[in-house]
């Protein structure tokens, strides 16, 4: 179904008769008004005034065209602007939506005018007064307007005023069903706004067309010229226009999501609805406040939600009434009868279409009257009435098949094809002289051209050799700057290793045959005091121990510091001593160890050293606390970081209750350094799980 939203807003009619320039800024206008005391120059005053507040400030245009009024009433020598405040006046109703007020202020202008011809007044009589027809669903007397408009700015030769009313007209033409016609006017149009270069007449062109290809139910290419006119109208200064054009926009994603049955399409048009709306209720523009509400009540028709777009059109029935505004009226009856319809209440549905029955028919849209005819023809049959409904039904039959005349088509194809051909003939002409005249240029400049040529080549060659000899000389000045740094760094690394083989050597020889004497001497004690107490035996044994392990943490400590890096089979082979000398210990507990890792794979020095404590602690605790029959370890690789799991069958604990030891907290801290991580997960009576995770070095 058409949306009169499409048609009406997209013209913008009303707004192309009040685009006054609005050179004078307010605060220097009201303090002229202040200042001067003769009444035709505060009457001026506040004409430029009302202009200004216009699109801006509804409340203060209204206060000044009253003033205005009062001001010039029943004053022969103002007369021409006491006029122009009351046709001012019409404009303000019909923007606020009450038509009823609207015609009568153009009725006191009319009573005014028709005795002395001023083209001016009118031309803005005949234009605006169309508009208030168009608005009130009357496209005859909206078309009747247009034209007498035209004529007399044709009589004039004023080409703004002909332009404007050649889209006015077009619309009203296109409305009435007489698109091809209306196509022969949009081609008049469209040549007078490239004449002038009016990229807002041209917009509203783009309106138009869009318009048609609308009711041809050529949704996507009606979108194409819609959006061609927004991109026009953002740089404008009307927000007007960008409301009108934003709803424009809005509907063809509608009727393409609905065409399509493609729902994302309703998001793309239920965003543009609510961005006109809102530009909408910023300027106070009634009238496409509420196109946009029975647009946003269109949308939850074609999702299948009836109630909500009941309860929509019932919001707005009260404020078209009021205005007698038939164009709201047909579109918000036609479906509040759908919506019914869908409900199953059929008397209500029935109400409400024979409601809308009248008006679209006097508006003589052939898609609104298709679409009213298919509903009545629905509702009919649902009643058992069959004679109504095939009535209905035939209407319907042979309206559409008007519409399906590709004779209109054809011709809008074509008048698209000429516009873009002649528009492009146009361009390749002034590309020729541009081409011509740079031609001549390179012909006076060639001789130069040649002389500098060869001068820039002969330079050329000096400075390339001059360029690659200095080329050459930083090369190598650079290899030597980077063998020198390779060598330094080599002398670095290579004493960094002594130091380290110097030290573990240190260790191993001193420190480690010392604590090896310590056990020796330990040993002698025991036997030397061989009457002593039990607890002292106890001490020593405790001493001896703790001095073998330590022996034991100082070689792994060495077998760290020996090497730069780790790799993973190394700390592979240390785990498996460890666990060799942890099975002579408790031979009560059984060790599962499963390795699943590149050997080439290597950590630094440090990281090997911590995981390798930390699988210790971790093997220690399920041996010493947990009493685990079980122990099963597992290295494996994940994306370059190895993961290690030490899990138990021990007696667990509950992680919320228990007070965490040294043992896992040093694995925590021991992690920490190395930027790896461990996660504790254990519960009572079942085991618990160690899992580390650390990344391995790069690879070079």
């Amino acid at each position: 179904m058409k949306k009169i939203k499409t048609i009406i807003l997209q013209l913008l009619l009303i707004y192309s008769s009040i685009n006054l320039a609005q050179t004078t800024k307010i605060d220097s206008l009201k303090k002229s008004l202040k200042t001067t005391s003769e009444i035709d120059k505060k009457a001026s005053t506040m004409m430029l005034l009302i202009d200004n507040y216009f699109n801006q400030n509804k409340d203060s245009s209204e206060y000044y065209i009253k003033e205005v009024v009062q001001l010039t009433k029943n004053k022969p020598s103002l007369e021409k602007t006491y006029i122009n405040a009351i046709l001012k006046y019409a404009q303000f109703y019909i923007v606020k939506g009450d038509y009823n007020k609207s015609e009568e202020n153009y009725n006191k202008a009319w009573a005014k005018l028709k005795n002395n011809y001023n083209y001016q007044l009118y031309s803005k009589y005949y234009g605006d007064f169309g508009v208030l027809h168009f608005y009130k669903g009357d496209f005859k007397g909206a078309l009747n307007n247009f034209s007498k408009a035209l004529e007399l700015a044709e009589k004039e030769n004023i080409n703004e005023d002909q332009l404007r009313f050649l889209n006015n007209k077009a619309l009203a033409m296109s409305y009435l069903g007489k698109a091809e016609a209306s196509l022969d006017v949009h081609k008049k149009a469209i040549s007078l706004a490239e004449k002038l270069n009016d990229s807002t007449a041209l917009g509203k062109s783009f309106n138009n067309i869009g318009l048609i290809y609308e009711d041809m139910k050529e949704y996507e290419k009606a979108l194409e010229f819609y959006l061609n006119a927004l991109e026009i109208k953002k740089n404008g200064t009307s927000q007007i226009d960008v409301a009108n054009s934003l709803y424009n926009v809005a509907g063809m994603y509608k009727e393409i999501g609905e065409q399509e049955n493609d729902t994302t399409f309703y998001s793309k048009a239920e965003n543009y609805y609510q961005k006109s709306l809102n530009i909408a209720n910023t300027i106070n523009y009634g009238k496409v406040i509420l196109f946009n509400k029975t647009g946003i009540a269109q949308l939850a028709t074609v999702r299948n939600q009836p109630k909500k777009a009941i309860e929509i059109y019932k919001s707005v029935l009260p404020d078209a009434i009021k205005a007698n505004d038939n164009q709201t009226l047909r579109i918000t009856y036609l479906n509040l009868g759908v919506n019914y319809l869908k409900l199953k209440n059929l008397n209500i549905a029935e109400n409400y279409l024979l409601q809308a029955l009248p008006i679209i028919e006097k508006a003589n849209n052939p898609s609104d009257n298709a679409s009213v005819y298919k509903n009545l023809s629905s509702l009919y049959a649902e009643k058992k009435q069959f004679t109504k409904a095939y009535q209905y039904l035939k209407k319907q039959y042979d309206i559409e098949k008007d519409l399906t005349k590709n004779t209109l088509k054809e011709k809008i194809s074509d008048f698209e094809i000429k516009y873009k051909t002649e528009k492009k003939e146009k361009e390749i002409i002034v590309q020729r002289k541009q081409l011509l005249a740079q031609e001549l240029a390179l012909k006076n400049r060639t001789l130069y051209l040649i002389i500098l040529i060869f001068t820039v080549i002969i330079l050329g060659i000096i400075f390339f050799g001059v360029y690659k000899k200095n080329q050459f000389k930083r090369k190598q000045l650079q290899k030597e700057i980077n063998l020198k740094e390779a060598l330094s760094k080599i002398k670095t690394q290579n004493r960094l290793q002594e130091q380290r083989l110097r030290i573990s050597r240190d260790l191993h020889d001193n420190i480690g045959s010392q604590l090896t004497f310590i056990i020796s001497s330990i040993d002698n004690l025991k036997y030397i005091s061989k009457d002593a107490s039990t607890k002292l035996k106890d001490k020593l044994t405790n001493i001896s121990s703790f001095t073998g392990d330590t022996i034991h943490q100082l070689r792994d400590t060495i077998w760290a510091m020996n090497k730069s890096q780790i790799s993973v089979e190394d700390l592979h082979t240390r785990v498996l001593s460890f666990i060799e000398k942890a099975k002579n210990a408790v031979d009560k507990t059984e060790f599962e160890i499963g390795f699943n890792i590149d050997k080439n794979s290597n950590f630094s020095s440090l990281t090997g050293m911590n995981v390798f404590r930390v699988i210790q602690e971790a093997i220690n605790n399920s041996i010493k606390y947990a009493d685990a029959k079980n122990i099963k370890i597992s290295l494996s690789e994940t994306n370059n970081y190895c993961t290690i799991s030490i899990i138990d069958d021990g007696k667990g604990f509950d992680l919320n209750t228990v007070h965490l030891g040294n043992g896992l907290s040093n694995m925590e801290k021991r992690m920490s350094e190395i930027d790896g991580k461990v996660a504790i997960i254990s519960k009572p009576k079942i085991g618990t799980e160690i899992k580390l995770t650390v990344k391995f070095l790069k690879s070079i």
